[in-house]
């Protein structure tokens, strides 16, 4: 009796594979067999672009504050190594559609450039680490902390203070992921080979990883950190600095995205503060020092975008706003070479104060209020030109670009000529494509509509209705 024939399956295509990149054994292999045979591993980085366009929603944190510490966290799939599976267990981690995120140094042939990145990023980021938060420490070395300090170098206190303390406080490294992560899917990093460009792999050797963490998981896991660790009084003062510090990388994630909640952690900022004794129960030290100027930089910041009365009181005051410069005194006292910015950075400072208050002090409101567009006003448009006059002897290079976004987005919220909102405008846009802050492109869409506002209004009624911060 003949054996009953198979019932017919047709062929399939089988699953998709997403890929885990090049695979070798050793280092500078050379590839026996294939399309890579006979060509060393350098060779093949060089002839082929490997990216990563990782699956990420639209990065806004609003309301995410509110709800973030209350959310259960689904199914997890763990990748770390035994030693991190129980403190990260909560945490999903999103595949990436192609090859993976391998953190290298970008740019020049030169061996010695090779050292001085290492010597600069490196700070803080162990080897022992699992390969993902590397990535994320990596992206905060070199995206976050040169945007956060006045004059970047080895005595980046965002980088040489933080990131340690992170690997000792579960606290502060949650947080330090969070913003890391917002910043890696917002901008969708990308980890390109170019031609003839020769790459290095952040520790000598190649990390490849196919996976990001979510980073609203990573936000309610932090929040829930907060919440265990609220009473402060009872806490050593080790506790409280890493409260604090915690809430200062959170408005940094805010700034990261965009998001609107940047008034709620300032008065958890202060709530936190003033639960200790202030600054005289914040201590002496170095990270004391730290968040006192961070601090004062914030709350000049945020004063305009809190209300009209809030930016009137502090921006009056020339001994609140030269609390920006602490930062940069404390670059400067690292960093002497740039002593004669000191003088160009406050100049450009004082001219925005000045724009601020201008308008504050104002009252157009019921001269032109039938006519449409707004009437231009020659002082007003003066005193932008003078601030653009000045802010075009600072090049594009300077150490110190990445402090006058704020002085920047106040004198463009008083543009009146279409020449100077698109200066402004293209200003901004330099500012975002270098730092990647979410931040910049909400802030120019708030600038449109306080452009377009009816006459008779005041734009620094309006700046608080933007609900971003744009510093």
């Amino acid at each position: 009796m003949p054996p009953k024939k198979r019932a017919y399956v047709p062929k399939t295509k089988g699953l998709s594979c997403s890929g885990l990149g090049i695979r070798h054994r050793f280092n500078k292999g050379v590839a026996a067999r294939g399309k890579w045979a006979g060509k060393t591993i350098d060779r093949v980085y060089e002839e082929n672009e490997w990216k990563v366009s990782s699956a990420d929603k639209d990065a806004s944190v609003s309301s995410a504050f509110s709800s973030a510490a209350d959310t259960n966290p689904g199914s997890t799939e763990t990748h770390d190594d035994d030693n991190y599976r129980s403190r990260d267990d909560d945490i999903e981690f999103i595949l990436t559609e192609t090859e993976t995120y391998d953190l290298v140094l970008a740019g020049s042939q030169a061996t010695e450039d090779r050292e001085v990145f290492k010597t600069l990023f490196l700070q803080g980021v162990p080897e022992t680490m699992p390969a993902w938060k590397r990535n994320l420490f990596m992206t905060f070395s070199r995206c976050i902390s040169t945007e956060m300090v006045a004059i970047d170098g080895l005595q980046n206190d965002w980088r040489h203070l933080l990131l340690p303390l992170a690997q000792q406080d579960e606290l502060v490294m949650d947080a330090v992921l969070t913003v890391s992560a917002f910043h890696f899917h917002i901008n969708k990093l990308d980890n390109n080979f170019n031609k003839n460009q020769k790459r290095y792999s952040a520790f000598g050797t190649n990390t490849y990883d196919t996976y990001v963490p979510d980073p609203y998981q990573l936000l309610g896991r932090t929040l829930r950190g907060l919440r265990q660790r609220q009473e402060l009084i009872c806490n050593t003062q080790t506790t409280q600095h890493s409260v604090l510090i915690s809430l200062l990388l959170l408005m940094t994630s805010v700034l990261v995205t965009g998001g609107s909640d940047f008034p709620v952690l300032l008065r958890m900022l202060e709530s936190a503060l003033d639960a200790i004794g202030g600054k005289e129960g914040l201590g002496t030290g170095i990270l004391a020092g730290f968040i006192m100027r961070e601090l004062h930089k914030i709350r000049v910041y945020a004063a305009p975008h809190l209300g009209e009365e809030t930016g009137l009181q502090m921006i009056s005051s020339q001994a609140r706003t030269d609390q920006l410069f602490g930062c940069l005194n404390h670059c400067l006292q690292l960093y002497p070479e740039h002593t004669p910015l000191f003088s160009q950075v406050t100049s450009l400072v004082y001219q925005a104060r000045d724009i601020y208050l201008q308008q504050v002090l104002s009252d157009h409101t019921s001269n032109f209020f039938d006519l449409d567009p707004t009437p231009t006003n020659p002082e007003s448009v003066a005193r932008v030109q003078r601030f653009i006059e000045a802010l075009e002897k600072f090049p594009e290079t300077s150490p110190v670009a990445h402090m006058l976004v704020w002085t920047t987005f106040v004198a463009a919220s008083d543009a009146q000529l279409e020449e100077h909102k698109v200066y402004f405008e293209n200003v901004l846009r330099r500012h975002h494509a270098r730092s990647g802050f979410g931040n910049l492109l909400k802030g120019i869409e708030a600038l449109k509509r306080m452009w377009s506002r009816k006459p008779g209004e005041r734009w620094t009624t309006l700046l608080p209705q933007t609900k971003v911060l744009v510093a």
